[in-house]
Protein backbone atom coordinates (compact mmCIF):
# COMPACT_ATOMS: atom_id res chain seq x y z
CA UNK A 1 0.00 0.00 0.00
CA UNK A 2 1.22 3.61 -1.16
CA UNK A 3 1.92 5.66 2.27
CA UNK A 4 0.59 9.35 2.51
CA UNK A 5 4.51 10.16 1.58
CA UNK A 6 4.99 8.62 -0.85
CA UNK A 7 1.68 9.85 -2.22
CA UNK A 8 1.72 13.36 -1.89
CA UNK A 9 5.18 13.01 -3.48
CA UNK A 10 3.32 11.22 -6.34
CA UNK A 11 0.95 13.65 -6.76
CA UNK A 12 2.79 16.48 -6.77
CA UNK A 13 5.41 15.09 -9.15
CA UNK A 14 3.09 14.64 -11.97
CA UNK A 15 1.58 17.89 -11.63
CA UNK A 16 5.22 19.44 -12.08
CA UNK A 17 6.31 17.11 -15.06
CA UNK A 18 2.77 18.25 -16.90
CA UNK A 19 3.40 21.87 -15.84
CA UNK A 20 6.82 21.32 -17.87
CA UNK A 21 5.17 19.66 -20.22
CA UNK A 22 3.05 22.27 -21.20
CA UNK A 23 5.16 24.92 -20.47
CA UNK A 24 8.66 23.74 -22.49
CA UNK A 25 7.37 20.91 -24.82
CA UNK A 26 4.51 22.66 -26.58
CA UNK A 27 6.33 22.40 -30.74
CA UNK A 28 9.20 24.31 -31.55
CA UNK A 29 10.37 24.95 -34.93
CA UNK A 30 13.36 26.44 -36.15
CA UNK A 31 14.47 27.37 -39.87
CA UNK A 32 17.89 26.43 -40.45
CA UNK A 33 20.39 26.07 -43.29
CA UNK A 34 23.69 24.99 -44.16
CA UNK A 35 24.43 28.47 -46.13
CA UNK A 36 27.72 30.23 -44.42
CA UNK A 37 26.31 32.62 -41.55
CA UNK A 38 27.16 36.56 -43.07
CA UNK A 39 27.52 37.54 -39.18
CA UNK A 40 27.86 34.70 -36.38
CA UNK A 41 25.11 34.68 -34.12
CA UNK A 42 24.18 32.67 -30.80
CA UNK A 43 20.20 31.87 -30.99
CA UNK A 44 18.83 31.22 -27.28
CA UNK A 45 15.54 29.26 -28.24
CA UNK A 46 13.00 29.38 -25.87
CA UNK A 47 9.76 28.91 -25.41
CA UNK A 48 6.55 31.58 -25.43
CA UNK A 49 5.85 31.11 -22.36
CA UNK A 50 4.23 34.31 -20.22
CA UNK A 51 4.31 33.04 -16.55
CA UNK A 52 7.63 33.23 -14.48
CA UNK A 53 10.00 30.64 -15.11
CA UNK A 54 13.68 31.10 -13.95
CA UNK A 55 14.94 28.73 -16.99
CA UNK A 56 13.47 31.14 -19.79
CA UNK A 57 14.76 34.34 -17.44
CA UNK A 58 18.18 32.54 -17.21
CA UNK A 59 18.46 32.55 -20.55
CA UNK A 60 17.56 36.00 -21.18
CA UNK A 61 20.35 36.77 -19.19
CA UNK A 62 22.80 34.86 -20.96
CA UNK A 63 21.81 36.79 -24.08
CA UNK A 64 22.35 40.09 -22.05
CA UNK A 65 26.22 39.64 -21.29
CA UNK A 66 26.88 38.46 -24.52
CA UNK A 67 25.60 40.87 -26.22
CA UNK A 68 27.33 43.24 -23.80
CA UNK A 69 30.83 41.17 -24.54
CA UNK A 70 30.53 42.07 -27.99
CA UNK A 71 28.96 38.93 -29.07
CA UNK A 72 25.77 38.72 -31.04
CA UNK A 73 22.65 37.11 -29.20
CA UNK A 74 18.89 36.41 -29.16
CA UNK A 75 16.71 34.70 -27.69
CA UNK A 76 14.91 33.21 -30.31
CA UNK A 77 10.58 32.79 -29.71
CA UNK A 78 8.14 31.42 -32.25
CA UNK A 79 5.57 33.98 -32.62
CA UNK A 80 6.84 37.42 -33.77
CA UNK A 81 7.26 40.19 -31.66
CA UNK A 82 6.99 37.64 -28.38
CA UNK A 83 8.35 38.60 -25.51
CA UNK A 84 8.53 37.53 -21.52
CA UNK A 85 6.81 40.79 -19.87
CA UNK A 86 6.68 39.43 -16.37
CA UNK A 87 10.00 40.59 -15.48
CA UNK A 88 12.29 43.84 -16.74
CA UNK A 89 14.00 43.25 -19.75
CA UNK A 90 15.17 44.78 -23.14
CA UNK A 91 17.16 41.98 -24.29
CA UNK A 92 17.40 41.21 -28.22
CA UNK A 93 14.29 39.49 -29.72
CA UNK A 94 13.80 37.72 -32.41
CA UNK A 95 11.46 34.75 -33.95
CA UNK A 96 11.65 31.78 -36.77
CA UNK A 97 9.92 33.61 -38.80
CA UNK A 98 12.32 36.31 -39.31
CA UNK A 99 15.22 34.20 -38.64
CA UNK A 100 17.22 31.29 -40.17
CA UNK A 101 20.27 29.46 -38.13
CA UNK A 102 23.19 28.71 -40.61
CA UNK A 103 26.81 27.46 -40.57
CA UNK A 104 28.79 29.33 -37.82
CA UNK A 105 25.98 30.65 -36.44
CA UNK A 106 25.44 28.40 -32.76
CA UNK A 107 22.07 27.47 -31.85
CA UNK A 108 21.27 26.75 -27.74
CA UNK A 109 18.35 24.73 -26.94
CA UNK A 110 17.26 23.13 -23.58
CA UNK A 111 16.95 19.70 -22.59
CA UNK A 112 13.50 19.49 -23.69
CA UNK A 113 13.95 20.54 -27.05
CA UNK A 114 16.92 18.09 -28.18
CA UNK A 115 15.05 15.87 -30.62
CA UNK A 116 14.77 18.79 -33.40
CA UNK A 117 18.89 18.69 -33.60
CA UNK A 118 18.26 15.95 -35.65
CA UNK A 119 16.75 17.97 -38.35
CA UNK A 120 19.17 20.53 -38.18
CA UNK A 121 21.50 20.93 -41.51
CA UNK A 122 25.17 19.64 -41.31
CA UNK A 123 27.48 21.93 -40.01
CA UNK A 124 24.56 23.81 -38.12
CA UNK A 125 26.43 23.94 -34.44
CA UNK A 126 24.68 23.39 -31.19
CA UNK A 127 24.77 23.61 -27.78
CA UNK A 128 22.58 21.94 -25.19
CA UNK A 129 21.62 24.10 -22.08
CA UNK A 130 20.55 21.46 -19.81
CA UNK A 131 19.52 23.16 -16.43
CA UNK A 132 17.68 20.15 -14.86
CA UNK A 133 19.23 17.07 -15.21
CA UNK A 134 16.10 15.26 -14.00
CA UNK A 135 14.21 16.52 -17.20
CA UNK A 136 16.61 15.19 -19.43
CA UNK A 137 14.85 11.83 -20.85
CA UNK A 138 11.18 13.67 -20.10
CA UNK A 139 10.44 14.11 -23.84
CA UNK A 140 12.07 11.34 -25.82
CA UNK A 141 13.41 9.06 -23.08
CA UNK A 142 16.48 7.44 -24.88
CA UNK A 143 16.44 8.55 -27.91
CA UNK A 144 17.39 12.43 -26.23
CA UNK A 145 20.91 10.44 -25.72
CA UNK A 146 22.12 10.27 -28.96
CA UNK A 147 22.10 14.57 -28.75
CA UNK A 148 24.91 14.54 -26.36
CA UNK A 149 27.26 11.58 -27.81
CA UNK A 150 30.10 13.45 -29.82
CA UNK A 151 29.92 14.88 -33.07
CA UNK A 152 31.15 17.64 -35.02
CA UNK A 153 28.12 20.04 -34.62
CA UNK A 154 27.53 19.54 -31.04
CA UNK A 155 29.80 22.77 -29.88
CA UNK A 156 29.23 21.58 -26.02
CA UNK A 157 27.02 21.14 -23.08
CA UNK A 158 26.23 23.58 -20.23
CA UNK A 159 24.40 23.22 -16.85
CA UNK A 160 23.63 25.19 -13.62
CA UNK A 161 24.85 23.67 -11.18
CA UNK A 162 26.78 20.86 -9.29
CA UNK A 163 24.24 18.47 -8.99
CA UNK A 164 23.34 18.66 -12.92
CA UNK A 165 26.73 18.44 -14.13
CA UNK A 166 27.38 15.39 -11.76
CA UNK A 167 24.53 13.61 -12.81
CA UNK A 168 25.10 14.61 -16.77
CA UNK A 169 28.94 13.41 -15.96
CA UNK A 170 27.46 9.97 -14.95
CA UNK A 171 24.77 9.55 -17.90
CA UNK A 172 27.64 10.54 -20.53
CA UNK A 173 30.75 9.93 -19.22
CA UNK A 174 32.47 10.74 -22.80
CA UNK A 175 31.17 14.28 -23.23
CA UNK A 176 32.34 17.29 -21.55
CA UNK A 177 29.86 18.98 -19.56
CA UNK A 178 30.56 22.60 -18.39
CA UNK A 179 28.63 23.96 -15.60
CA UNK A 180 28.36 28.27 -15.49
CA UNK A 181 26.91 29.31 -12.11
CA UNK A 182 23.73 31.60 -12.18
CA UNK A 183 23.75 35.05 -10.40
CA UNK A 184 21.30 36.72 -8.07
CA UNK A 185 20.20 40.43 -9.04
CA UNK A 186 22.35 42.20 -6.03
CA UNK A 187 20.20 45.38 -6.82
CA UNK A 188 16.78 43.50 -6.36
CA UNK A 189 17.13 40.32 -3.63
CA UNK A 190 19.08 41.85 -1.31
CA UNK A 191 17.90 41.86 2.72
CA UNK A 192 16.84 45.38 3.48
CA UNK A 193 16.75 47.87 6.88
CA UNK A 194 12.88 47.65 7.60
CA UNK A 195 12.03 45.82 10.24
CA UNK A 196 10.10 42.64 9.69
CA UNK A 197 6.66 41.07 10.42
CA UNK A 198 6.19 37.76 12.04
CA UNK A 199 5.69 36.59 8.65
CA UNK A 200 6.00 33.14 6.92
CA UNK A 201 5.89 33.05 2.86
CA UNK A 202 6.24 30.48 0.15
CA UNK A 203 5.43 30.04 -3.61
CA UNK A 204 2.28 27.55 -4.26
CA UNK A 205 3.78 27.16 -8.22
CA UNK A 206 5.41 24.08 -7.19
CA UNK A 207 4.98 21.62 -4.06
CA UNK A 208 1.28 22.84 -3.54
CA UNK A 209 0.09 19.51 -2.22
CA UNK A 210 3.17 19.16 0.57
CA UNK A 211 2.38 22.81 1.34
CA UNK A 212 -1.25 22.50 1.92
CA UNK A 213 -0.55 19.64 4.12
CA UNK A 214 2.56 20.95 6.04
CA UNK A 215 0.65 24.60 7.12
CA UNK A 216 -2.49 22.11 8.22
CA UNK A 217 -0.71 20.45 10.62
CA UNK A 218 0.94 23.47 11.91
CA UNK A 219 -1.96 25.02 12.40
CA UNK A 220 -3.86 21.91 13.92
CA UNK A 221 -1.23 22.35 16.68
CA UNK A 222 -1.53 26.00 16.86
CA UNK A 223 2.06 26.73 15.84
CA UNK A 224 0.81 29.73 13.74
CA UNK A 225 -1.03 31.65 15.83
CA UNK A 226 0.31 35.21 15.33
CA UNK A 227 2.33 34.19 12.00
CA UNK A 228 1.01 35.55 9.02
CA UNK A 229 1.50 33.47 5.86
CA UNK A 230 1.60 34.62 2.65
CA UNK A 231 1.51 33.07 -0.39
CA UNK A 232 3.39 34.20 -3.31
CA UNK A 233 1.77 33.47 -6.60
CA UNK A 234 1.64 35.49 -10.18
CA UNK A 235 3.44 38.24 -9.00
CA UNK A 236 6.17 40.23 -11.01
CA UNK A 237 9.63 39.78 -10.32
CA UNK A 238 10.05 43.16 -8.67
CA UNK A 239 6.84 42.33 -6.52
CA UNK A 240 8.38 39.13 -5.29
CA UNK A 241 11.78 40.78 -4.22
CA UNK A 242 9.69 43.01 -2.25
CA UNK A 243 7.87 40.23 -0.61
CA UNK A 244 11.00 38.13 0.24
CA UNK A 245 12.25 41.27 2.11
CA UNK A 246 9.02 41.26 4.38
CA UNK A 247 9.54 37.73 5.24
CA UNK A 248 11.61 36.20 8.41
CA UNK A 249 10.56 32.47 6.95
CA UNK A 250 10.46 31.16 3.47
CA UNK A 251 9.58 27.58 2.97
CA UNK A 252 10.81 26.10 -0.07
CA UNK A 253 8.43 23.16 -1.33
CA UNK A 254 9.68 20.89 -4.16
CA UNK A 255 10.54 17.53 -6.20
CA UNK A 256 13.54 17.36 -8.30
CA UNK A 257 15.15 21.04 -8.98
CA UNK A 258 18.41 21.69 -11.47
CA UNK A 259 19.05 24.48 -9.35
CA UNK A 260 16.22 26.36 -7.28
CA UNK A 261 16.28 30.10 -7.97
CA UNK A 262 13.04 30.49 -4.84
CA UNK A 263 15.12 29.24 -1.99
CA UNK A 264 18.57 31.26 -3.34
CA UNK A 265 16.31 33.87 -4.36
CA UNK A 266 14.75 34.16 -0.90
CA UNK A 267 18.13 34.01 1.25
CA UNK A 268 19.35 36.75 -0.92
CA UNK A 269 16.53 38.59 0.71
CA UNK A 270 17.65 37.75 4.35
CA UNK A 271 15.08 34.83 4.81
CA UNK A 272 15.20 31.89 6.69
CA UNK A 273 14.99 28.95 4.64
CA UNK A 274 13.30 25.66 5.24
CA UNK A 275 12.23 22.98 3.21
CA UNK A 276 13.28 21.02 -0.02
CA UNK A 277 16.62 21.82 -1.96
CA UNK A 278 15.52 19.59 -4.84
CA UNK A 279 19.08 17.89 -4.92
CA UNK A 280 20.23 21.33 -7.31
CA UNK A 281 19.68 23.35 -4.53
CA UNK A 282 21.90 21.01 -2.32
CA UNK A 283 25.03 23.23 -2.63
CA UNK A 284 23.69 26.33 -1.00
CA UNK A 285 21.16 24.75 2.11
CA UNK A 286 23.58 25.09 4.32
CA UNK A 287 22.64 24.65 7.86
CA UNK A 288 24.79 27.74 9.18
CA UNK A 289 21.73 28.95 7.78
CA UNK A 290 18.96 26.97 6.55
CA UNK A 291 16.94 23.79 7.09
CA UNK A 292 16.94 21.07 4.58
CA UNK A 293 13.88 18.81 4.85
CA UNK A 294 13.50 15.30 2.24
CA UNK A 295 11.40 16.16 -0.31
CA UNK A 296 7.57 14.52 0.38
CA UNK A 297 8.52 14.20 4.13
CA UNK A 298 5.46 16.69 5.17
CA UNK A 299 6.14 15.57 8.86
CA UNK A 300 9.77 16.44 9.04
CA UNK A 301 8.95 19.46 7.62
CA UNK A 302 6.06 20.51 9.62
CA UNK A 303 8.46 19.35 12.90
CA UNK A 304 11.08 21.78 11.03
CA UNK A 305 9.22 24.75 10.87
CA UNK A 306 8.01 24.11 14.29
CA UNK A 307 11.72 24.05 15.58
CA UNK A 308 12.70 27.24 13.80
CA UNK A 309 9.47 28.93 15.37
CA UNK A 310 10.52 27.61 19.01
CA UNK A 311 14.05 29.35 18.08
CA UNK A 312 12.65 32.51 16.72
CA UNK A 313 10.21 32.98 20.36
CA UNK A 314 12.92 32.35 22.24
CA UNK A 315 15.36 34.96 20.38
CA UNK A 316 13.68 37.79 18.12
CA UNK A 317 16.88 37.55 16.11
CA UNK A 318 17.00 34.01 15.23
CA UNK A 319 15.74 34.21 11.92
CA UNK A 320 17.12 37.39 11.11
CA UNK A 321 20.82 37.30 12.38
CA UNK A 322 20.82 33.45 9.88
CA UNK A 323 19.00 35.51 7.10
CA UNK A 324 22.02 37.87 6.91
CA UNK A 325 24.44 35.28 6.94
CA UNK A 326 22.42 33.63 4.11
CA UNK A 327 22.08 36.45 1.96
CA UNK A 328 26.01 37.45 2.31
CA UNK A 329 26.89 33.68 1.19
CA UNK A 330 24.21 33.68 -1.89
CA UNK A 331 25.39 36.84 -3.22
CA UNK A 332 29.01 36.47 -2.96
CA UNK A 333 28.95 32.69 -4.37
CA UNK A 334 26.51 33.87 -7.34
CA UNK A 335 27.77 36.84 -8.36
CA UNK A 336 27.21 38.56 -11.50
CA UNK A 337 30.84 39.21 -12.34
CA UNK A 338 31.21 34.84 -11.82
CA UNK A 339 28.12 34.03 -14.02
CA UNK A 340 29.44 36.94 -16.44
CA UNK A 341 33.24 35.16 -16.83
CA UNK A 342 31.20 31.72 -17.12
CA UNK A 343 29.14 32.82 -19.76
CA UNK A 344 31.92 34.93 -21.83
CA UNK A 345 34.63 32.17 -21.62
CA UNK A 346 32.67 29.06 -22.57
CA UNK A 347 30.91 31.00 -25.32
CA UNK A 348 34.49 32.35 -26.60
CA UNK A 349 35.58 28.62 -26.83
CA UNK A 350 32.61 27.42 -28.75
CA UNK A 351 32.84 30.06 -31.50
CA UNK A 352 36.88 30.05 -31.59
CA UNK A 353 37.06 33.60 -29.97
CA UNK A 354 39.59 34.38 -27.82
CA UNK A 355 37.68 35.81 -24.20
CA UNK A 356 39.74 38.91 -24.10
CA UNK A 357 39.01 39.96 -27.78
CA UNK A 358 35.33 40.02 -26.09
CA UNK A 359 35.76 40.62 -22.47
Amino acid sequence: MMNGKALSLSADFVRVLKAAKRAWQAPVRVAASSELSNDPTIYYLAPDYQKPSGGIRVMYRHVDLLNQAGMRAFVLHQKPRFRCNWFENDTRITDIQSTTVRRGDLLVVSELNVDLLAKLPQGVRYVIFNQNSHLTWLRNGDSSSSAYMAGPDRAGVLTVSSHNQEVLRFAFPDCRIDRVHLSIDPQMFYPGTDARPRRIAYMPRRGREDAEQVLAILKARGALAGWEIAALDGLPHHRIAGELRRTRIFLAFTGQEGFGLPAAEAMACGCYVVGNHGFGGAEFFHPEYSTAVPTGDVLAFARAVQDVLAREAGDATWCSERGKRASTAILSTYGEEQERRDVVQIFSEFLNVPARMVA
